[in-house]
């Protein structure tokens, strides 16, 4: 909780806290968020594994699982507890009029596309316009998840894989999406931009902790 971490489906707590204090065998496997919890000497019956073949193949009676990934194996899922930390940023590069439901659409494509979580989303950011687009602010208050505005002089220094001439005429950078990700999660992106024309790219990065 102190890391912000959210509990994907807590149908599963209640076994695995089980098997932890039985002291059986539990496997961890994390792909992203901080790995401050275990600073600390871990029980003797937990172990962290590097990949998630081996975690699968540890025999483990149960699984503690940290990503930002959507988990698909229903095997490990029966004795899973899986955590979202708050590691993705999402880039949005829009018209002043792009609606909420367009961003949403959007949003969601990308994150079924490459197999993200909704729930390690921390922030949603973009170009500081001169005045604020009202479909992002209404789908911010929609998912609960604050908004970050940067100055296209700053995005404009950011080096991105897919910059864009028609952008750098209208905004005064040559990349919004990208950019605002890249920018505010201090990372990596991990969705290249996506279009959605006519008014909408969305461009998602991992925070590197």
């Amino acid at each position: 909780r102190e890391l912000g971490w959210k509990i994907d489906d807590d149908t599963n707590v209640t076994k695995v806290s089980a098997l932890m204090v039985n002291e059986e065998k539990i496997g961890v496997y994390q792909d992203a968020g901080s790995k401050d919890w275990w600073i600390k000497e871990l029980p003797k019956n937990v172990t962290i594994y590097s990949t998630f073949d081996e975690l699968k193949n540890s025999q483990s009676r149960g699984f503690l699982i940290i990503s930002d990934k959507k988990i698909e194996d229903s095997e490990i899922l029966e004795n899973a507890v899986v955590y979202r930390p708050p590691s993705l940023v999402v880039g949005v590069g829009l018209h002043w009029d792009t609606s909420k439901e367009t961003i949403r659409e959007g949003l969601e494509n990308c994150l079924e596309k490459f197999n993200l979580s909704r729930k390690s989303i921390s922030k949603l950011t973009s170009i500081k316009k001169k005045q604020d687009v009202q479909g992002l602010i209404d789908l911010s208050n929609e998912m609960k998840i604050p908004i970050e505005y940067v100055e296209n002089i700053d995005l404009d220094t950011i080096k991105v894989p897919n910059p864009s001439d028609t952008v750098q005429a209208f905004e005064g950078t040559s990349s919004v999406s990208e950019a605002a990700a890249i920018k505010v999660s201090g990372g990596n992106l991990v969705v290249e931009k996506q279009k959605f024309p006519p008014n909408l790219t969305i461009a998602i990065a991992r925070i590197v902790n």
